[in-house]
């Protein structure tokens, strides 16, 4: 079986998971849940956690894409035939913060940005809590919690998002008449 090394929890960002196996030698199918998939080709270990239980670290023998699925094959020393590598089936595949891509300027993490205070530019006045992120295709929306806790979305767009200071834990935002009327 592969090493089960715990894993100090601490703050972890989810990037993958094992949502299946291939063949009966052990292989095991990662879908990555990252805008930054290549990161698994340079990895030499991989955390797997599960709700409840410690984290535990396999070491990687290989991992290869999946043409055209979407997913990587995972190789990983210990796991030898497909009972052992159905053990892991739905592990979720984990980062320390510290390790975490790089982003580039004006890009943020989604976890940094919800609980974010929504204010109007130009008034200042709080107009919420950003409390969800909608992935819609063409842009993204930003759903705010209102003072009175109705969610309202605002379209994240240049003209519409001023500026989000992660540090100042603000988004100042403009909205378009009639938006929320």
């Amino acid at each position: 079986m592969s090493k089960k090394t715990e894993v100090n929890q601490g703050e972890r960002t989810i990037i993958g998971k094992i949502v299946g196996t291939h063949g009966v030698n052990g292989t095991m199918l990662i879908l990555p849940l990252t805008d930054y998939p290549d990161r698994f080709f340079d990895m030499e270990e991989l955390v797997l956690e599960n709700p409840g239980k410690p984290g535990i670290v396999l070491k990687v023998r290989r991992i290869a894409p999946y043409v055209g699925k979407g997913t990587f094959f995972l190789q990983a020393e210990g796991v030898k035939d497909k009972e052992q590598a159905e053990l892991y089936r739905g592990s979720v595949i984990t980062v320390s913060d510290d390790d975490r891509v790089e982003l580039p300027d004006d890009e943020y993490w989604i976890d940094d940005m919800i609980g974010l205070s929504v204010v109007e530019f130009g008034t200042e006045r709080e107009l919420g809590t950003l409390e969800e992120i909608m992935f819609t295709g063409s842009n993204d929306v930003y759903m705010v919690k209102s003072p009175e806790g109705t969610l309202k979305p605002l379209p994240a767009i240049g003209e519409v998002i001023n500026k989000v200071d992660i540090e100042a834990g603000t988004i100042t935002v403009s909205i378009p008449e009639g938006l929320w009327d």
